[in-house]
């Protein structure tokens, strides 16, 4: 098995027949990508990006209509937090407390950026396979016009 950083950059070669590769380069000709390898990196991580934003699984939502989250608090914050409950908070539960406080607390604004980047990303993977159709539809019609064969 290869040592961790030897894989860290590793290359890998791809092997592309010859109006794939017409494609690519009409990509790197046009400016959009500098070079094939650059084209090649871009598509793979939207891919790979494509593919775990869908492969998530969904998880359990309760009979009250939520979802349980592990929390990893240190025993004293915990502590803290439970005689919070106890003495401040009516006795609720510390779970309902850390929900409130994800709900309400700073944390709503950092979730919702990264909740908004997320969003992004997955619209450029979008519009990275709308270009890809558009290419392969470039490449269906110069073969039409003739300018490249098979």
């Amino acid at each position: 098995m290869p040592s961790q950083e030897a894989t860290e950059d590793a290359r890998i070669a791809l092997r592309c027949n010859r109006k794939e590769l017409q494609l690519v380069d009409s990509f790197v000709t046009s400016g959009e990508f500098s070079t094939r390898s650059e084209l090649m990196r871009s598509a793979l991580h939207a891919f790979l990006r494509s593919r775990a934003l869908s492969a998530a699984p969904a998880p359990a939502v309760d009979a009250e209509g939520f979802i349980e989250v592990p929390v990893r608090l240190r025993p004293e914050e915990y502590a803290a937090l439970e005689t919070y409950c106890h003495h401040v908070a009516n006795g609720r539960p510390v779970r309902d407390l850390l929900a409130e406080i994800v709900r309400r607390g700073e944390m709503e604004l950092k979730v919702q950026e990264l909740v908004a980047r997320a969003r992004a990303t997955v619209r450029e993977a979008v519009q990275t396979r709308a270009q890809v159709g558009a290419l392969q539809e470039s490449g269906k019609d110069l073969e039409r016009r003739g300018v490249v064969g098979r």
